[in-house]
């Protein structure tokens, strides 16, 4: 097994271009970026004797490797100047993103035990008939691409205009639109057929490449959506003290229609040094497009009760409009919408010291997101009388739940100036506690299954206890002349998680730790030259007592700062001048 990072390999480029017009501030301008990313993660290992395996390929088992393909790029550009009085921007991006699903190390087992000649009998269980599939088993293969894209055209105007007020108003408008894309291409055959071979218990085999059966044709889709939007902002002083700033923004969905949110914030200073403010805002998100065209057939591990081992379980993620995830209830889905709220101070009681405090309240209704497997008896019979004897669960994204957070954020920043250099100290606390107001209730074609909610126990965990309340961070940098120093220690609260979770109730809680970092440098003429280390003292999270798959992972998946350990590193930093 491998448990922690893969290896990956990137080429990043970025470049940007401006050209000045005339005097008055006009220009082009234009930048854009490209990269690519190979990178290597595996799954979960299939032993020798396991009915997923064919010792003939491979005599002691294998572990399956993704070693996907990302390509990203964007570019952008437009015109700004001025005219008539207004500051003007006129402009466009494009954005691009697809990710290959490259699989090695890995098998068909519904195409037998043979890599050079044709083995698998097809659907009628005899080899030589016409619905023989042809194709050998491999041990690589192509499983599909998920591409995304985005062109935006916008334009954004500003001026500041006198109205009787106190000061003048800063005014800005803008309009957007934007056109999106999500692509699902199915993968090469031999990724996702169903050859027909019995496994090596004589069963019937599962189709498609191990660890992550390929994209079908059925799972393929071309989709695309137009948004168009407009906003408006005004900020002023409505006295010596007071800043005012309204918003509102209107998007309208080709898919979802229209919806208006506002925003509303105040600023007050009633001496120097004091500084109150809050602000109150809507939210509005619609189902990306990923949400609502996913489809895939995934293996999931679940623990069984009865050998009390995790058994693996294939499991088809469905679009809401699937006959599948229709047989189970699922529902078209509706956009989020959200509150939130905040309020704080900003105090300076000295030129070199400063504290803030910040409240914030969030509430997010309807959330969407992957719903329960649905896998009992009830849901099985369920699909199996629509035809879909194949999986054995099914899953879909849904607005599930509604959820409240609330938190406080707390830092202070104290310089001391020192004979040729200078000493800074920061500190930061950070209070979040996610909480679920309201699960939606089970469809009512499942009110007599086993299931347990429409979310289950590993969402709930996930959602609302598997990122720590508590976090802080203190700072201490030194310069002297040309050496800079660093200190930094970083506070992570304890946490619950299910993750790598086999069942509902898997849960573990891990206690708070504190990592500590240090760097120091040398500025050179034309370049920074440091060494650092990053968690100084070796820290890992606690261990998992259960729920570690007899000890072959032994720490959460969710750990905040991971369990890397110690981490040391050079940095060098050069000044090109022109």
């Amino acid at each position: 097994h491998h448990w922690g990072d893969g290896e990956e390999k990137d080429v990043m480029t970025l470049a940007n271009f401006r050209l000045p017009l005339n005097n008055a501030g006009s220009e082009l301008y234009a930048f854009g970026d490209y990269s690519f990313r190979r990178g290597t993660g595996n799954g979960y290992r299939r032993y020798g004797d396991a009915d997923r395996n064919w010792a003939e390929i491979y005599p002691l088992g294998f572990l399956p490797e993704f070693h996907p393909d990302v390509t990203d790029y964007s570019a952008t550009g437009g015109w700004r100047g001025a005219t008539g009085g207004w500051a003007l921007d006129l402009g466009g991006t494009y954005g691009h993103n697809d990710f290959i699903y490259n699989l090695e190390n890995t098998m068909n087992v519904s195409l037998g035990p043979c890599l050079d000649t044709a083995c698998a009998p097809g659907n009628d269980g005899i080899l030589g008939n016409g619905d023989d599939p042809g194709i050998p088993n491999q041990t690589s293969f192509d499983a599909g691409t998920v591409a995304r894209n985005e062109l935006i055209l916008a334009g954004n105007a500003s001026r500041s205009v006198t109205i009787g007020l106190p000061a003048p108003v800063h005014l800005a408008f803008g309009v957007a639109w934007r056109r999106e894309g999500y692509q699902i291409v199915a993968g090469e055959p031999a990724s996702y057929i169903a050859g027909g071979h019995l496994n090596r218990d004589s069963l019937d085999a599962p189709g498609g490449s191990q660890v992550f059966a390929g994209f079908n044709p059925s799972d393929a889709s071309d989709s695309h959506r137009t948004n168009i939007g407009f906003y408006g902002d005004a900020e002023t002083n409505l006295s010596p003290s007071v800043l005012a700033n309204v918003a509102a923004r209107y998007e309208n969905y080709s898919d979802f229609g229209g919806k208006v949110s506002g925003k509303v914030a105040l600023r007050w200073q009633p001496v120097r040094p004091f500084v109150l403010r809050g602000a109150a805002s809507t939210g509005f998100r619609a189902p990306g497009l990923s949400q609502i065209h996913f489809s895939k057939v995934t293996t999931n591990f679940i623990f069984n009760v009865d050998s009390g081992y995790p058994i693996a379980v294939d499991i088809g993620i469905y679009p809401v409009d699937h006959p599948a995830s229709q047989l189970l209830g699922a529902q078209a889905l509706k956009p989020e919408t959200s509150v939130n709220l905040s309020g704080g101070f900003a105090w300076t009681p000295q030129t070199n010291l400063t504290f803030t405090a910040d409240l914030f309240y969030i509430k997010i209704k309807d959330r969407i997101l992957l719903g329960a497997t649905f896998d009992d008896d009830t849901s099985l019979a369920i699909l199996a009388g629509g035809g879909f004897n194949k999986v054995g669960g099914v899953q879909y994204f849904t607005n599930g739940m509604d959820t409240r957070t609330n938190g406080i954020d707390l830092t202070a920043d104290w310089r001391v100036p020192m004979a040729n250099g200078s000493w800074n100290f920061s500190a930061a606390v950070n209070y979040t506690k996610n909480k679920i107001e309201r699960v939606r209730g089970l469809p009512a074609v499942l009110a007599n299954s086993a299931e347990t909610g429409l979310i289950d126990t590993v969402t709930a965990i996930a959602t609302e206890d598997e990122r720590p309340d508590w976090r802080s961070t203190f700072t201490g940098q030194y310069t002297r002349s040309r050496w800079h120093s660093l200190a930094r220690a970083s506070y992570y609260g304890g946490f619950a998680s299910a993750q790598p979770g086999y069942c509902d109730a898997c849960r573990h809680t891990y206690g708070g730790k504190t990592l500590t970092d240090v760097e120091t440098g040398f500025q050179f003429d034309q370049m920074n030259l440091s060494i650092g280390i990053r968690n100084l003292f070796d820290v890992y999270p606690d261990k998992a007592d259960a729920n570690n798959s007899f000890g072959i992972f032994p720490w959460a998946a969710a750990s905040p700062f991971g369990f890397n350990g110690r981490y040391i590193y050079t940095r060098a930093e050069i000044a090109l001048t022109y």
